[in-house]
């Protein structure tokens, strides 16, 4: 139930509708409503978000619950249904007048084929039960024989949404005569709902990974018996079991996991100036971490060695049911034992100094950064990997996840262009960016909206690339190639790189303006 997400993507729909009013001047109020309608409703949903983060509502929020789920999930097929007709625009290189009227025809027809309901009306529905939802919740009076109308529309809307959804899947994935034959018959022949094509759901969006654990902490209350081990050392001499060794052999998930290739690939290698910090870890020891780790779930991911002044070692351990991140800092107490320090990443936030990475803890009601860990290292890549790693292990936690990244920048690098791009049917924010130390150019492709906004995609260092020429071409309007590139991904299995029959990269812009920019930027950074 991300109300906010939701929201954001109400706006974007808003947005896309606005590309309609100037070709079809006849329907230019009918479109202008629509657009007023989803503000309206983005606003409610913002107005709800803060609402059921307010504890003073919280028992009139979990009465809510059934019926915002009904309203959100509801929503968002609707938008999701919407987006794809905009798909449709977007396959045209220059779509004309008869281009948008022919889809905004079929959009009409389409919804109310699905509900016998305009999309107007629909809309109309979502307002007054958002609406009426904001009342409940807040303890004032609410019409409840309304509310009940509204209910059963949305439970016959959403069962309507749910038998057509499962249809179009079967027919994507099924063969044999008797599923096709039902099929068919799931919609009347020649409607809208049944002649539609199914294609890919374009929410413009990433969501986390789904929390599959039945014993994850989902209050404060049983967080905190999880997120710590208990203060038991380990026996003397006592075997500690990787945790790689613990689940089953036909889980791959774990096994297939992008962070176990980040620091396998191959990078370029560009200095930084040292500073005078060494790798440390300043937080209270936690004997027994490891044993306590694997017997909650956990598997090393990777681990990376800050041998130089310091002889410190960090690990990084997921649990797959829920995704959430631990790290453990190892570090030498004598020649024949060590200590080691454990905390989960979303109570940490990473800062840049130089040459370092700090791991920070706030207190003080989040007004005060305290050191937990200093990382050093020797070049810009390995340090931007780790930070990149950072923020997308952290973002990717459903157990207890981050809703506002506040570190997703490092210092000392420049942001020289920033701009859209449809990115494997997501909307990715691109940027350059230019380290001052090293002078080092990377590109950076990031979620743009909903719960994982600005977590890291991919990153590829480019410094070498910008000075060869031809290196960068444009191949249309909103589409630039790149001959060659080293991506590094930072997400799931479910993101595919784009690329031509040749193997070259594809950036596939939202507009013509950024892709023109882009290619003035690189042209600035080296010769063409």
């Amino acid at each position: 139930m991300a109300l906010r997400t939701s929201a954001d993507n109400a706006e974007d729909v808003a947005a896309g509708f606005r590309l309609f009013r100037e070709p079809l001047p006849e329907y230019s109020a009918d479109i202008t409503s629509l657009i007023a309608d989803f503000y309206t409703i983005s606003s409610s949903l913002n107005r709800l978000d803060d609402l059921t983060k307010n504890r003073q509502h919280r028992h009139n929020v979990a009465l809510a619950h059934a019926d915002l789920d009904l309203v959100s999930s509801s929503l968002k097929c609707t938008l999701e249904d919407i987006v794809d007709f905009f798909g449709d625009l977007e396959e045209r290189k220059v779509p004309n007048r008869d281009v948008y009227k022919r889809t905004w025809l079929q959009l009409c027809a389409f919804f109310r084929a699905e509900s016998q309901d305009s999309l107007s009306t629909r809309l109309a529905k979502y307002r007054a039960f958002l609406n009426e939802l904001e009342d409940y919740i807040k303890g004032k009076y609410t019409d409840t024989p309304l509310m009940i109308g509204l209910r059963n529309g949305l439970k016959a809307l959403r069962i309507q949404q749910n038998n057509r959804l499962a249809a179009a899947h079967l027919s994507s994935i099924s063969t044999s005569t008797r599923s096709t034959s039902s099929m068919s018959n799931s919609a009347d022949p020649g409607s809208p709902v049944s002649d539609r094509r199914p294609r890919n759901r374009r929410s413009y969006e990433r969501a986390r990974p789904p929390n599959a654990s039945p014993t994850s902490p989902t209050s404060l209350s049983s967080a905190a018996s999880s997120d710590f081990p208990p203060s038991v050392p380990e026996a003397p001499g006592s075997p500690v079991t990787s945790s790689t060794t613990s689940h089953s052999a036909d889980s791959n998930v774990l096994s297939d996991h992008w962070a176990k290739r980040v620091f396998l690939e191959e990078h370029s290698r560009t200095r930084i100036p040292y500073v005078g910090e060494r790798s440390k870890c300043l937080g209270e020891p936690t004997p027994g971490v490891k044993r306590w780790l694997q017997d909650q779930g956990f598997e090393e991911l990777f681990q990376l060695a800050f041998n130089g002044d310091s002889d410190l070692r960090v690990y990084m351990y997921l649990r797959e049911d829920d995704h959430r991140t631990r790290i453990v800092c190892k570090a030498p107490r004598n020649s024949r034992s060590s200590d080691y320090f454990c905390l989960p990443l979303n109570m940490l936030e990473i800062v840049r100094t130089g040459s370092c990475l700090q791991l920070c803890r706030r207190r003080r009601g989040g007004s005060e950064l305290v050191l937990w860990a200093t990382f050093k290292f020797g070049t810009i890549e390995q340090l931007v990997l780790f930070f990149c790693t950072f923020l997308a292990l952290r973002s990717q936690d459903s157990g207890r996840p981050i809703e506002r990244i506040r570190d997703y920048e490092l210092d000392d690098e420049v942001e020289i262009f920033g701009g859209l791009i449809i990115d494997d049917d997501y909307l990715h924010a691109l940027r350059v960016y230019r380290d001052k130390e090293s002078n080092a150019i990377r590109l950076q492709a990031s979620i743009h909206k909903g719960e994982m906004n600005r977590s890291p995609v991919w990153t590829a260092f480019i410094t070498e690339h910008v000075v060869t020429r031809g290196w960068a071409r444009r191949m249309d309007a909103k589409k630039v190639v790149l001959r060659e590139m080293e991506k590094t991904i930072f997400t799931l299995s479910d993101y595919t790189p784009p690329r031509t029959r040749r193997g070259e990269h594809v950036l596939k812009f939202a507009n013509a303006t950024d892709a023109q920019e882009f290619i003035r930027i690189i042209g600035d950074l080296g010769p063409l």
